[in-house]
């Protein structure tokens, strides 16, 4: 045959329909590849979650209270009533620093107190937060307009979602405030709207040495609602 009567257009074909097939393949293949399995997220057993914080610097020790519809009171004195578990009382950066073995020091920058409802108690709840202590109480160049800004929220977990979110300014030590009460039904839904009518949960009992009414101690109040 003469030559430039030859072609290898159909060799060419051939070559671009096995590439095709091959690049087929592949996808094939990569799609049918399966994903290493995801780790388990951490599952927090509990039907509600309080999450109070407050300046991530700040040396105060503010206090998280919580208060069910059968009058139990859980608090860093009581950290387990019914179905509220306190998880830590943070006492600012007092109980956020480490000493290693090596003498260096290691300090979170979180204030944090949480708690979490692990049960349906039906009725009114309440969540208050107490300035316990006033760490530069002393600072003689403290700053007359000094505040902690102490912020609440209020986490449905089955299924997630936050129902409730505030931030109050903290000034004195002393200073108790209610964020937010609320009612629940027997299957743990909202009853109503939101309320914040203030109550009480602590009581000065006795004046400090310096004669500071807000200079709390531990033993220095009793628990009561109003």
């Amino acid at each position: 045959m003469n030559e430039k009567y030859k072609s290898t257009i159909g060799f060419i074909d051939l070559l671009f329909n096995i590439l095709v097939g091959f690049a087929f393949l592949f996808i094939v293949a990569f799609i049918l590849i399966k994903p290493e399995s995801k780790k388990k997220d951490f599952e927090r057993r509990a039907e509600f979650v309080v999450v109070m914080e407050w300046d991530n610097e700040a040396p105060d020790d503010i206090d998280l209270y919580v208060e069910d519809p059968i009058d139990g009171l859980v608090n860093y004195q009581s950290p387990r009533v019914n179905f509220s578990h306190l998880d830590k009382d943070d006492l600012g950066t007092k109980n956020d620093t480490t000493v290693f073995h090596d003498g260096t020091i290691s300090t979170i920058q979180i204030n944090r107190e949480v708690v979490s409802i692990r049960g349906i108690l039906p009725g009114e709840w309440t969540i208050n937060a107490h300035y316990f202590a006033d760490k530069v109480y002393a600072n003689k160049n403290k700053s007359k307009d000094y505040f902690l800004t102490v912020r609440v929220e209020l986490h449905k977990v089955n299924p997630y979602q936050i129902l409730w979110v505030g931030e109050k300014k903290f000034k004195r030590k002393g200073q108790e405030e209610t964020f937010l009460r609320f009612t629940l039904d027997r299957n743990g839904n909202l009853v109503g709207s939101f309320r914040f009518l203030p109550k009480r949960f602590v009581r000065p009992q006795k004046l400090g040495s310096t004669g500071d009414p807000f200079e709390w101690s531990e033993a220095s109040f009793s628990l009561g609602g109003l």
